[in-house]
Formats: C-alpha cells, sequence, structure tokens
C-alpha cells in the first residue's frame, strides 16, 4: 500500500474555491478508481491563520495510482485544483504499517 500527500496553498481569495473543488470532483472521482481506499484532507491544527491544506490518499498500489493518473478524467477533475492552488507540491510514501485501516 502506498500513500500520496497533496500540499497545497490556495491562491489569494480562493480557499473555500479549493476545499470545494478538493471534495468534488477531484476527490468523488477519485474514489470510483480502482486501487482507491480512502482519503483525508488535513489542515494546520490550531493554526486558523493557515489555509494550507494536505490531501492523504490511500492505494492499494502505486501502480495503480499512477493508472488513475494516467486517465484523461484526472485532468479534467485536477484542474480546479490546479486553477484555485498557488502552489501544489506531491510526495508518494509507502505504508509499512497500518492500524485500523
Amino acid at each position: 500500500m502506498i500513500t500520496l500527500h497533496v500540499y497545497l496553498t490556495p491562491k489569494a481569495g480562493k480557499a473555500e474555491a479549493l476545499r470545494a473543488a478538493i471534495v468534488d470532483p477531484w476527490i468523488n472521482t477519485m474514489e470510483e478508481q480502482p486501487g482507491f481506499i480512502q482519503a483525508a484532507m488535513l489542515t494546520p491544527f490550531g493554526d486558523d491563520s493557515s489555509e494550507d491544506i494536505e490531501v492523504v490518499s490511500y492505494w492499494e498500489s502505486e501502480e495503480l495510482r499512477l493508472e488513475w493518473v494516467a486517465r484523461p478524467i484526472h485532468d479534467e477533475v485536477f484542474a480546479a485544483i490546479m486553477e484555485n492552488a498557488d502552489t501544489i507540491s506531491p510526495t508518494v510514501k509507502t505504508v509499512s504499517h497500518t492500524w485500523g485501516v
């Protein structure tokens, strides 16, 4: 299993639009893909001034995640993310242990 961590900083005045675009269409479409397990949207704890967002998605394998990225629908649903984010930084990590997932 792997995780994809996507760190996002919204453009000025676009925080709510970015959050909405993350949920629908991006995550709503992602969860229909083969190999998708779950996702979470994270925001800084106790820092109301930060609008930064981290999205963590869990996948059965990196191969299945890459198949999702290669589908044309990925670019369609990710366009709203790119439109509303000032910075986007992805990191893939291997899951070595899980508890309750």
